[in-house]
């Protein structure tokens, strides 16, 4: 038996972003995620919304632990990573999506890099597509919860450069790349769904 690389969080709020999705999307349509991490949330997803073409993508160093969920499965719908390091390299992608995911990237991403993520979702997005992001987020520059506080200063002592965003901030970097706020979602365990429209 392979031993994949496993990440119970996704286990916790895969139903209720899905049941979102299955909301929001509609028909036949291609999705970017990125960062898939070990492409659990891919597969889940894909298997339950047969109409999405879902693409995923990382850091290389990341590939290994999504081929090896992917080809565990025979979801067809389903396809192996793009090497997409934001900051590094995202520039090469040329491709329009009808919609794009990402979940808990923005707190482990530089703000720049952040910024740089909203730029790239802004130009490869279709007209009227969604970019779906999940995770953490400080509203008007506050902390939603004890728990995320203490998280946000964990994630400052691994990495200075890393932390809980304000999603007033991120709404910014969205406008600037001609994305408009369209739902702020309460998910599981002090996170959030943040949707943002193609103008």
């Amino acid at each position: 038996m392979i031993n994949r690389p496993d990440a119970p969080a996704t286990k916790r709020n895969r139903d209720p972003i899905l049941k979102t999705l299955k909301q929001e999307l509609h028909g036949e349509r291609e999705l970017l995620e990125i960062g898939s991490g070990t492409g659990q949330h891919a597969i889940y997803f894909a298997e339950h919304m047969p109409m999405i073409v879902w693409q995923t993508s990382d850091q290389e160093k990341n590939h290994d632990a999504i081929e090896s969920w992917i080809n565990s499965t025979n979801i067809t719908n389903l396809k192996l990573p793009l090497n997409i390091e934001i900051g590094l390299n995202e520039d090469f992608v040329k491709k329009k999506y009808d919609d794009v995911f990402s979940s808990n990237t923005s707190h482990i991403m530089s703000f720049k890099h952040v910024e740089k993520m909203f730029c790239l979702v802004g130009r490869i997005l279709r007209k009227n597509g969604k970019f779906f992001l999940y995770g953490p987020f400080r509203v008007n520059g506050d902390f939603t919860s004890k728990s995320n506080e203490k998280f946000n200063g964990e994630l400052n002592q691994q990495n200075p450069i890393m932390g809980i965003r304000d999603i007033e901030e991120l709404d910014k970097f969205a406008i600037q790349n001609s994305l408009s706020n369209y739902a702020f979602l309460k998910m599981p365990a002090n996170n959030f769904l943040s949707i943002w429209l193609k103008t």
